[in-house]
């Protein structure tokens, strides 16, 4: 049976080489003959070079270097700083409100990814990166539906622009949320984002809410995590957000890759995919709330 042909829909360039420099990795180099000729006559000259790595190669030998230190396992005890998983993930751009000291300078990606654990615990990834990394996608700028964007957005991205600095030392009033109150909004921020009818009518449908991007069968990603909150038991009640219903544990950080070898599963729902809602008729909830939008195009450089 021929072996799947994998696809890497979003690489960090930038990202995977600080984490080979941090941590001191080296990639392969061969011996590579060259044959130089002069005044004096011709010889063979060895160099030592690094040759030409493909982006799997590097992503392979960064997983070999660093077998130790990434987790897998989820119900691990953290604080976890570098992952790897496996998910069906949705991808799409995170939106700001208008805030006026904007930490991200590009376009940003918000990539959600979850699972459920050997342990029954369900933990989700909301993972923050350049939107220029997905690989063959040019989203447009414009999107021809307006949604809900949270009000947490400014804390978010503080979170993100410092790479998880607690709210006190990250912006002020703009972030006087707690680790988990941050964490739980920033949560459903990936899940909610852009939604403009009552949110049962999105539910299931990604396609229907405004900035989503993307959604595929990711066979593998690895991300760096900025912060790892563990939700205290009994303190959230998600019996009006089905779709956080049983999270446990949030993790928030950063993509290095995002690989698949199920390119058939890719689904994107931008442009003229985007399904725009007929109205329902029926409230949308206290928390949907439509904010003033700016277009600025912010994002992380990832």
């Amino acid at each position: 049976m021929p072996k799947p042909v994998g696809r890497y829909v979003y690489w960090s360039e930038r990202l995977v080489r600080a984490v080979i420099d941090d941590n001191g990795v080296q990639l392969d180099s061969r011996v590579k003959a060259s044959l130089k000729l002069g005044v004096a006559g011709g010889g063979l000259d060895l160099a030592g070079r690094d040759r030409e790595k493909t982006t799997f190669e590097v992503a392979e030998k960064l997983k070999r270097k660093l077998r130790r230190s990434i987790v897998s396992d989820f119900d691990a005890s953290g604080p976890l700083q570098l992952v790897q998983g496996a998910s069906w993930v949705e991808v799409a751009e995170f939106r700001r409100w208008g805030y006026p000291r904007h930490r991200l300078g590009q376009r940003t990606a918000v990539v959600h990814a979850w699972t459920v654990t050997r342990q029954g615990r369900r933990v989700d990834l909301c993972l923050f990166g350049g939107l220029k990394n997905l690989r063959g996608y040019t989203v447009p700028e414009e999107d021809p539906v307006r949604g809900w964007t949270s009000s947490a957005a400014p804390a978010i991205e503080e979170l993100v622009a410092s790479r998880g600095a607690a709210p006190s030392e990250a912006g002020g009033d703009a972030c006087s949320f707690d680790e988990e109150e941050l964490a739980v909004d920033t949560l459903k921020m990936a899940l909610s984002q852009g939604i403009y009818r009552h949110p049962d009518d999105h539910m299931g449908r990604p396609e229907t809410r405004a900035f989503t991007v993307m959604g595929f069968d990711a066979t593998e990603y690895a991300a760096l995590i900025y912060k790892d909150v563990t939700l205290t038991p009994g303190r959230w009640d998600f019996d009006r957000e089905p779709e956080m219903m049983g999270t446990s544990r949030i993790l928030i950080g950063a993509p290095l890759w995002l690989r698949t070898t199920r390119p058939g599963s890719i689904r994107t729902y931008f442009g003229s995919n985007r399904v725009q809602l007929a109205p329902s008729g029926r409230q949308p909830l206290t928390r949907v709330l439509f904010q003033p939008m700016q277009q600025d195009g912010g994002q992380v450089s990832g």
